[in-house]
């Protein structure tokens, strides 16, 4: 799933010249040549060392893994026995599609950036495996993922997150349309069909594209289309056939519980990431004429991201690490499971070398991102100040 609108994927064999052209002309001005980031890093490897703790999943991934699988499993079966009035089935519809998700943002997301375990087919299995079961493609998601919106958030032209869309303007370098000045208000109902714009309608556009934002002369093995069929028709099975096969009940009830479950999953999915990049407190650097932006990799993650509640354990449960979004990106090949010790290091060092770090807490999240929507629409530009850093204690709950 993604956003209207880091890796794994091994580009020499999967997409040989996905982005050979495209580094020749966009890069960092001073690549990832930083003091902050040397020191960042360093600071982290003496931690692993001192700990003695691995850049891979603990147990506690594990579990809570295990956790959502067997929501998932447990209430798919409960469904398919048919035993419940429609609204326990709605309900129990919507725990599995909630389930589901958590499970690809908590354990695929990490298999996606080879975290999860040491052995790849491990992390192989977490992706594909969690990924099918909402129906979006694993192999075209870790692409456009790892190969692109991590190499140059909140780029233009360069992040196939933000790509121009007709209904959200998402930054201040896009066109603006008369009609964006109330996308603040109509927002909501485009969040309501993310899940289905991404399995009928991106992943199809993303397989036979040749350039995506920064990838271009994209080429796939004949695998990646025979997985795409796979994973439509599997979760269409999952979601559609098989309830339609086994339940005594007519077609329509079913695509109807499938509809309202697909609605409920968007906005989960959108509720906890939107912000993360898309707020009041990010900025959305551009490129000069040769291609270049005029600073290091480390400053434009810490630039462009914002974290929510990045220590609280309960955020962290949900949110597969994505609440400390400043983390995920300057260590992308680290488990979230290290996520709530890496931004004390990064927040740290952050204000020895007077870097901004963005932080705020969910509902004010929440708050900036449309307030971001509403200025994106009735302004031309919008350049917010970058944030001294501060410390996230108040913001453990």
């Amino acid at each position: 799933m993604s956003l209207p609108i880091h890796s794994t994927l091994n580009p020499r064999k999967v997409a040989s010249r996905t982005s050979s052209e495209a580094a020749a002309k966009i890069r960092f001005r001073h690549g990832k040549s930083s003091d902050f980031y040397r020191a960042a890093r360093a600071r982290m490897q003496a931690h692993f060392d001192d700990t003695g703790k691995s850049r891979y999943a603990d147990w506690t991934i594990w579990a809570k893994g295990a956790v959502y699988l067997a929501i998932t499993i447990g209430s798919y079966g409960f469904i398919l026995s048919g035993r419940f009035g429609p609204w326990t089935m709605l309900a129990l519809a919507n725990l599995y599609g909630i389930a589901s998700l958590l499970l690809a943002v908590n354990v695929g997301h990490d298999g996606a950036h080879a975290s999860l375990a040491r052995n790849p087919w491990i992390n192989h299995v977490a992706l594909y495996g969690s990924f099918m079961l909402i129906g979006a493609d694993p192999y075209l998601w870790r692409m456009r993922h790892v190969r692109s919106h991590h190499v140059f958030p909140n780029v233009n032209g360069c992040d196939i997150d933000i790509d121009s869309n007709l209904l959200l303007r998402l930054s201040p370098n896009h066109p603006k349309r008369w009609y964006q000045r109330y996308q603040h208000l109509y927002a909501p109902i485009v969040f309501w069909v993310v899940d289905i714009h991404t399995v009928f309608i991106q992943d199809l556009h993303y397989l036979f594209k040749r350039k995506l934002a920064n990838m271009v002369d994209i080429r796939h093995r004949p695998s990646a289309y025979v997985g795409f069929i796979a994973c439509k028709c599997a979760f269409l099975s999952i979601v559609f056939v098989i309830p339609m096969l086994m339940l005594p009940v007519p077609w329509w009830e079913v695509a109807a519980g499938a509809l309202l479950m697909s609605f409920v999953s968007s906005c989960a999915f959108v509720y906890l990431l939107i912000g993360t990049h898309f707020a009041e407190q990010t900025l959305f650097p551009e490129t000069d004429d040769q291609g270049i932006i005029e600073h290091d990799w480390a400053t434009h993650a810490m630039l462009t991201s914002l974290d929510w509640n990045p220590y609280s354990r309960i955020a962290h449960m949900i949110a597969g690490g994505s609440n400390a979004h400043a983390a995920h990106h300057l260590f992308p090949n680290i488990s979230h499971a290290r996520y709530r010790e890496l931004t004390l290091i990064i927040a740290a060092t952050a204000r020895e070398f007077d870097m901004p770090h963005n932080v705020t807490n969910f509902p004010q999240m929440i708050r900036s991102h449309f307030r971001f929507l509403k200025k994106m629409g009735t302004a031309e530009e919008m350049r917010p100040p970058s944030l001294p850093a501060r410390s996230l204690s108040a913001l453990a709950i």
